[in-house]
């Protein structure tokens, strides 16, 4: 376990979507936050202290590290990314963050990993943490050797580590399919904060959604790790429906990444 009363915890990613929602929803308990992202971070309380760097700057990358005991990873590039971006960040990056962290002694690590790890199963078979993965596209991969790189770490250097498989983090539902895969802000600062709680998670992988009723995997280690998901996508049904959005029509997509693993391979650039 990680003490949120007096231990370092590092939030990469910070001035981000989701890096944003955790720092509201951690920093009440977690004394001392060390925050950092390309981008200014607005407005610090007194418990964050804030690093504006690149994820590339191995050099400030070991600075940072000092003191810290936990490390949780929300950099990453996506959307209209080009083949040399998802690679500088998604995969060199995440090396330079996990090797710096490990070399200051780094216990543990949250890393932001996604459900397009696993977005080729179809939607008809309830995927769990234990199953191969099946990236539906370079971005999934690369979140995949992301997990393969933390598993590394556990067995040869001993960091425990939690892989996020996160799916649609929004504020709130978007489409249908989000209403199986939201992950609110509330909840994501849940998962993150047991997460660090944890005695001894070992080298984990967990799915990264919201209670939702029309949820369509199944995760045991949610009891293990102690997540208790308390926001339901299913309260903003009327919400989507009244948007347009066919809410009560026959599942639009047939694979868990949706879209992504049925669009064409883009050219790299």
């Amino acid at each position: 376990m990680i003490d949120p009363a007096t231990e370092h915890v590092l939030i990469t990613g910070a001035a981000g979507a989701i890096g944003t929602a955790l720092r509201v929803g951690l920093r009440p308990a977690w004394r001392r936050l060390r925050l950092t992202d390309i981008r200014p971070i607005a407005d610090p309380t007194n418990n964050e202290e804030c690093i504006v760097a690149d994820i590339g700057d191995r050099a400030a990358l070991d600075r940072m590290m000092q003191d810290v005991k936990a490390v949780v990873y929300m950099t990453g590039v996506g959307g209209d990314y080009t083949l040399e971006d998802l690679f500088r960040v998604n995969v060199r990056g995440v090396f330079d963050v996990f090797e710096s962290a490990r070399l200051a002694g780094v216990q543990r690590i949250v890393y932001a990993s996604s459900n397009h790890a696993f977005g080729c199963y179809p939607i008809t078979e309830r995927v769990t943490p234990a199953l191969p993965p099946r990236p539906d596209s370079l971005y999934g991969a690369f979140k995949v050797f992301g997990e393969t790189l933390l598993r590394e770490y556990f067995e040869r250097h001993g960091i425990r580590s939690v892989a996020l498989r996160i799916g649609t983090f929004r504020s709130l539902p978007i489409d249908q399919r989000s209403l199986a895969t939201w992950l609110s802000p509330g909840d994501v600062a849940r998962l993150v904060d047991c997460s660090l709680r944890h005695p001894d998670p070992g080298c984990l992988i967990v799915n990264g959604y919201s209670n939702n009723t029309r949820i369509k995997t199944h995760d045991p280690n949610w009891t293990f790790l102690g997540y208790r998901p308390q926001d339901d996508a299913e309260n903003h049904v009327e919400m989507l429906r009244a948007q347009g959005v066919n809410v009560d029509g026959p599942w639009e997509w047939e694979e868990h990444g949706g879209s992504h693993a049925r669009a064409p391979e883009r050219r790299a650039k």
